[in-house]
């Protein structure tokens, strides 16, 4: 009986090593995601910049364990619209594409830089620091483009021009012909910065020029000191915007009167030889074809991405 009862012990222990054996790496990451890391995934709370808007390309969500690629860009997306600082997920089993898809995601600017424009300005990201490990682990960290105290600066500005040139009897669309009449009355294009850019002689996103710092501090800026500007006054007028970009040049996209409609400030503040401030309204609140119709290769954009622009 005793021969009987350690032949079936024996086979117990040989049953149970070889279950290990097969299946150690469920086993191994079971432990880690489970007892290791167990409060890596904590969800904060949002800030007060998140628009939570679903768009046609990426949409927020409250499921973490991705499935497909589509959830890893709506996972980013609801990061970076909540004004996180950090976030952990995990790939699931049952996704085994799922690493590559994050590793393909993150490794270079183009997806995430446009995710991030469909953002309020003061949530969008200067840097993400991704980290993957074997047991599917995926931890961001998030370093904003605005600092708190650039924020700050900003929003006190923004308010003292709104109230200054706004008046509560004017409709949306005269609302927002005047603060675009008054952020190209107040800036002129930055020639010197544009070139700098072009001939890649400097990466300093947080130049003055490339944020609303530009506009509203110094009177100089770039394409993305335009948008960004006039994104956080269409953001103060409650009216659903978003910026899109091309592979050279960014613009604002706004929902007026159930129809959305481009909106470039850069283009309606031309630099001319003699020096005159112009103001243009060629760009101005236009409809998908009357954009095409200028033929113009910077305003040729994704239409897989910014789908509310056709």
């Amino acid at each position: 009986m005793r021969f009987i009862k350690n032949l079936i012990a024996i086979i117990l222990c040989c049953l149970t090593a070889f279950f290990i054996y097969i299946h150690h790496a469920k086993i191994t990451k079971f432990i880690m995601v489970n007892f290791v890391y167990k409060n890596d995934n904590v969800i904060q709370t949002n800030n007060q910049y998140k628009r939570g808007y679903d768009w046609n390309y990426v949409k927020t969500t409250t499921d973490f364990t991705p499935h497909k690629r589509q959830d890893i860009l709506n996972i980013f997306y609801t990061a970076l619209d909540d004004g996180w600082n950090e976030l952990t997920f995990y790939c699931p089993d049952d996704y085994p594409g799922c690493l590559n898809d994050v590793k393909e995601i993150t490794e270079e600017d183009y997806t995430l830089s446009n995710i991030n424009n469909f953002v309020q300005t003061f949530n969008s990201y200067n840097t993400i620091y991704v980290n993957v490990n074997n047991f599917g682990r995926v931890h961001i960290e998030i370093e904003k483009l605005y600092t708190e105290s650039e924020i700050k600066a900003i929003t006190k500005k923004i308010d003292e021009i709104y109230d200054q040139i706004i008046q509560d009897k004017m409709t949306d669309e005269e609302k927002i012909k005047t603060i675009h009449n008054y952020i190209i009355n107040h800036t002129v294009y930055d020639q010197e910065r544009a070139k700098m850019v072009i001939d890649r002689t400097s990466t300093d996103f947080k130049h003055p020029s490339n944020l609303a710092l530009g506009p509203l501090t110094t009177g100089k800026a770039i394409c993305g000191g335009y948008a960004d500007t006039m994104a956080l006054f269409l953001d103060k007028m409650k009216i659903k915007n978003y910026k899109i970009s091309s592979d050279s040049h960014i613009w604002n996209l706004v929902y007026l009167d159930g129809k959305w409609k481009h909106l470039d400030l850069t283009w309606d503040d031309p630099v001319v030889n003699t020096g005159e401030n112009m103001l243009l309204y060629d760009y101005y609140l236009i409809t998908y074809d009357q954009l095409t119709s200028k033929n113009s290769a910077q305003h040729t954009f994704d239409e897989t991405i910014y789908i509310e622009g056709k």
